[in-house]
Formats: structure tokens, C-alpha cells, sequence
């Protein structure tokens, strides 16, 4: 076969494994949300840092990463970076941590992520009845609740 030859596609032997058919759904999903954030200069974690500060003022980097999965250690250069930007402020909660907020400029991008976030929601899920979304949504819940008290 040549170069110019088109190739027959792979035989997928992932096929009927309903993990990776959700991660590359996830993969899908979440792939132009990521290029929406990006036009406003931010990633998707960092977007997603900003809307849990703007949901929960005063909150610290430890309750959000509880919240979220993540170590505190790997929020730190994050909110660090939020900080820089100017998007997000911190003050002194008690001698160990720091409570977090959005500044002016922080509360201005959070709307702009949400007017993206619904329109990506929207384009996205607009077409999935609202009995099946919800689920969906009840079964996906039950999957991040069984893998998180697994790990």
C-alpha cells in the first residue's frame, strides 16, 4: 500500500469496554469547552477553580480540594497563577490557611466561563431528553461516588 493509499481503520479491541467508550465520551464532550476556556485564557481547571471560589466565597484551597479530587499541593501553582492574573485574592483565614475570593476582574470572567458553559452544555447535551439526563446524571454520580470512595 502506498502513502497516498488511504488505510483501512483499526480494529478497535476497546470497543465493548464501557469505560473507555466513557472516557472517550468525556474526551469529546469536554474537548471544545477546553478551546472556548482557552480563548479566555484560562484551562479548563483553572475555570473550574473560579467557579467553585465564585460559589463558595471565603472557601480555602483545601476545602476545594476535597471538593474536586485533588491535592492541595497541586492547587497551589493554580491559585498562585489565578492570584497573578488577578482574578483571585486571598486572605488570612487562621494561621494554617487562606480563604479564597474572586476579585472584580475574577467575578467578570466567572460569567463569561458560565455564558460558555451553557452554551457548551447546551450544543453539546440540548438534544438529550430531560428524563434521560436526569439519568444520566443520578448514574454518572453514582460512578464518581464508587470511584471515589474506591481510591
Amino acid at each position: 500500500m502506498s502513502a497516498t493509499d488511504k488505510a483501512a481503520p483499526l480494529k478497535d479491541p476497546l470497543e465493548n469496554f464501557l469505560g473507555y467508550q466513557l472516557r472517550r465520551a468525556a474526551f469529546a464532550s469536554i474537548a471544545p469547552l477546553t478551546e472556548s476556556f482557552a480563548g479566555l485564557g484560562v484551562s479548563v481547571t483553572e475555570a473550574v477553580l473560579i467557579r467553585f471560589v465564585q460559589a463558595n466565597p471565603g472557601c480555602t484551597q483545601s476545602d476545594i480540594g476535597r471538593a474536586i479530587g485533588v491535592k492541595r499541593t497541586n492547587l497551589v501553582p493554580i491559585v498562585s497563577g489565578l492570584m497573578a492574573n488577578g482574578l483571585i485574592e486571598r486572605t488570612a483565614a487562621d494561621r494554617r490557611s487562606h480563604s479564597l475570593f474572586l476579585t472584580g476582574k475574577g467575578v467578570e470572567l466567572q460569567h463569561q466561563l458560565d455564558k460558555l458553559s451553557q452554551e457548551h452544555e447546551q450544543s453539546f447535551f440540548g438534544d438529550i431528553p430531560d428524563d434521560t439526563r436526569q439519568m444520566l446524571m443520578q448514574f454518572f454520580r453514582s460512578l464518581r461516588s464508587k470511584g471515589e470512595a474506591a481510591g
